[in-house]
């Protein structure tokens, strides 16, 4: 009777044993086994696989979000050296740092979401460990800037301040750092003032500058177009003096004669003429010579 009992329920506890909860762990998402006695040492990865049968006390699943999260902390910040207030985002991107899941699931107690999953709260861990440490930080290193500096030297004081803030993270908390950055930054409404009011005068430098040059330019085109005018009438007059010169050594006697009689035979030549001879009008010239003596 015994043997007849072993042999129907041993194989009924073998099937019972393996029909345990069915536990998926998502993508980016990585387990431990909670047991009555605590953690089971292995950290199960993306996978899915049954618990063992209980019947009264069962063992658990605790999911802990393993991939990248963005965070923002949105800050206002008492600027010592110009005793104004400037508010701005640290935007981070974090990652539980692997060789940390150890401490992560031992030292966050896990919560149970809505739909029955034991999870370590990705949020939870980040506020305890991080949130306090990147606020004291961004505090301590932008206070020792002025706005104006901050503000004329954004990309490199960003550097400056990814690079503390990754350190201080990875070395004082489970995350390792993707990114850090700062974002929207709101000035003091009277340094973007001064600083508009800044830019309106080199604008209006800049005009005054562009339109002086327009006038340079155009008074050393006119000057040129003068010293142009006067090369040529200087080159003018040179070529008049010059024929005048040569008509005046050209103008003798015998010249003058020529050119009467060139004259007098031309009009020779023509129908519309009347003939008086020279002789005749020097001698009617000196008679009107001495009349109006």
């Amino acid at each position: 009777m015994r043997k007849f009992f072993l042999a129907l329920v041993l194989p009924l506890f073998l099937i019972l044993t393996g029909c345990g909860e069915l536990v998926e762990v998502p993508s980016a998402h990585v387990a431990k086994i909670m047991t009555k006695d605590g953690y089971k040492e292995q950290v199960i990865p993306t996978s899915k696989f049954r618990l063992d049968f209980c019947v009264v006390y069962c063992d658990k699943a605790v999911i802990l979000n393993a991939s990248d999260v963005s965070v923002g902390e949105q800050m206002t910040l008492f600027m010592p050296e110009d005793k104004l207030n400037m508010s701005f985002d640290l935007r981070l991107t974090l990652v539980v740092n692997p060789s940390k899941y150890e401490e992560v699931f031992a030292r966050i107690p896990p919560s149970k979401s809505n739909d029955g999953i034991d999870y370590i709260e990705w949020g939870l861990v980040y506020k305890t460990y991080a949130q306090q440490i990147i606020r004291a930080e961004a505090r301590e290193f932008l206070s020792g800037f002025t706005i104006g500096k901050i503000a004329s030297s954004r990309e490199e004081i960003n550097s400056q301040l990814s690079q503390r803030l990754s350190t201080a993270i990875e070395q004082r908390t489970p995350f390792m750092v993707r990114y850090v950055g700062l974002a929207d930054i709101q000035y003091p409404s009277i340094i973007v003032t001064a600083q508009e009011n800044a830019a309106e005068r080199r604008e209006a430098l800049n005009a005054e500058q562009a339109q002086l040059e327009i006038s340079k330019v155009q008074l050393e085109r006119e000057l040129q177009e003068q010293q142009m005018r006067r090369k040529i009438e200087v080159e003018k007059a040179e070529a008049t003096a010059h024929v005048n010169k040569i008509l005046a050594e050209s103008m003798t006697p015998e010249f003058v004669r020529y050119r009467s009689l060139e004259i007098l035979d031309s009009i020779a030549s023509s129908d519309n003429k009347v003939f008086v001879p020279m002789g005749m009008l020097d001698s009617v010239a000196s008679e009107v010579q001495l009349g109006r003596e």
